[in-house]
Parts: C-alpha cells; sequence; structure tokens
C-alpha cells in the first residue's frame, strides 16, 4: 500500500480528463460526479476512511447516534476499556429487558447506520466513549477539496471513472472499459477480503462464470426405434 498524499479535486480531474484525451464530450461536472461517486463506491467497499470519535455517555441512554461523524462503529471502548461486540438479537433472547438495566457497560453492538447500543447503559453517566468506525467518503465540490489517498488508490479510482464515462460512449468503447471495472473490484477485494467470500462479487470480477451448459449432441441409437422393421 502507497503512502497517502493529499491530491485536490482539480488534480483528480486533470487525471481523470487525460483518460479521455482532454475530450470536450465530457464537462466538468460530468468528471466531477464519475470521482464522487468513485470515492462513495471505495469507501462502501473497503471502509477506506476512519475516523475516531470521543464523546460522553448519558445517565440510562442505551442508544447513541453516530450520525455526522461515523457511518459505521468498528470498535468502542468505555474508560479505556475495550467492550465486547453482540448483538440485538442475542441481548432480546438472553437478556430480556436490557434497554432498561443499569450499570458498566461490557458490551456494545451496532443497530443500524450511524446507529449503537451499550449493554447495560451506563447508570452514572458522563463517562468517556471511544469509538474508532468508518467515517463518510469524502465529497469534492470545491476545486481545492481534497482527498487523503495513496497514489495506488487512485489509480484504481481513476479507472473506474474512466469506466463510468464509457457509459455516455456505449457500443465498444464502453466493452473495452469494463476490464477496468473489473480491476477496480479486484482492488477493492485487496482491501477487504470478506468480498471474496460473496459469489455474486466474485462473477462481477469475472472469477466464477458459469460455464455454458452444453447440450449433449444426439448420437444414433443401437437398439432398433419402435415401428422400424
Amino acid at each position: 500500500m502507497s503512502a497517502r498524499t493529499q491530491y485536490t479535486l482539480a488534480q483528480v480531474q486533470t487525471m481523470v480528463f487525460a483518460r479521455f484525451e482532454n475530450s470536450p464530450f465530457w464537462t466538468p461536472a460530468e468528471i466531477q460526479g464519475y470521482i464522487n461517486e468513485a470515492l462513495r463506491c471505495w469507501s462502501c467497499l473497503t471502509g477506506y476512511w476512519k475516523q475516531r470519535v470521543v464523546m460522553q455517555t448519558l445517565p440510562t441512554l442505551p442508544y447513541y447516534s453516530l450520525a455526522g461523524f461515523l457511518t459505521a462503529g468498528m470498535r468502542v471502548e468505555f474508560n479505556s476499556t475495550p467492550l465486547a461486540q453482540g448483538s440485538l438479537t442475542n441481548w432480546d433472547k438472553g437478556y430480556p429487558k436490557w434497554e432498561g438495566r443499569l450499570g458498566i457497560p461490557l458490551e456494545w453492538a451496532p443497530v443500524g447506520i450511524s446507529l449503537i447500543a451499550l449493554r447495560p447503559a451506563d447508570a452514572v453517566g458522563y463517562n468517556s466513549l471511544v469509538i474508532d468506525g468508518l467515517s463518510a467518503a469524502p465529497q469534492l465540490v470545491a476545486l481545492d477539496d481534497t482527498i487523503d489517498i495513496g497514489a495506488e488508490e487512485l489509480n484504481t479510482l481513476v479507472n473506474y471513472c474512466q469506466y463510468l464515462g464509457a457509459f455516455k460512449e456505449g457500443g465498444a468503447e464502453f466493452d473495452a472499459a469494463i476490464p477496468l471495472y473489473q480491476s477496480f473490484l479486484k482492488a477493492a477485494a485487496v482491501k477487504n477480503e470478506k468480498l471474496l467470500s460473496s459469489s455474486l462479487f466474485r462473477k462481477a470480477m469475472g472469477i466464477d462464470i458459469d460455464p455454458p451448459i452444453l447440450r449433449p449432441r444426439r448420437t444414433r441409437s443401437d437398439l432398433q426405434p419402435v415401428g422400424e422393421r
């Protein structure tokens, strides 16, 4: 993995325009849309951008929103002590009315996008809660907006932008760009090995392609056909 460097929207746009030989067929607004779409897809597939959030617990509150900070929690500490990860399903089955039980939090569980729960809820409150998680993908609007990314990963994103731009051309140009899409997925799989466990994802990468079903050739039977003399 290459070291991360800051790149501006203007720099990335120049890289993408170069793939299209600076043709006016694509507008700057379209190129910007391709870039931001590539950033969102890369973040969704790999969790590339991470962030740490520090907040305080509140008395008797079991749920905590991460909206505006993180898109998903990955690790939680309560007063510098890591909490075990549980699930609402197990809590509902094994700890009836867990939301009303108070004490020192021992577990955390993801509830949904940007929402986590603690069990038991902090009885006292105003204690330290440190959450490591995935931050939202950066979206570049102004030309001097920056992203923090490695050179190899940026080249992968530029490839994906070229693939998206091929939609506008269609035909043979789009067919020729499909390997760029597959290379983007393969690079994402290197960052996130869990993707390889998905048969749908593997087929999209071109790894698991079902062979065509060939009908067996009919041959003349050695048996005497019905009605033949």
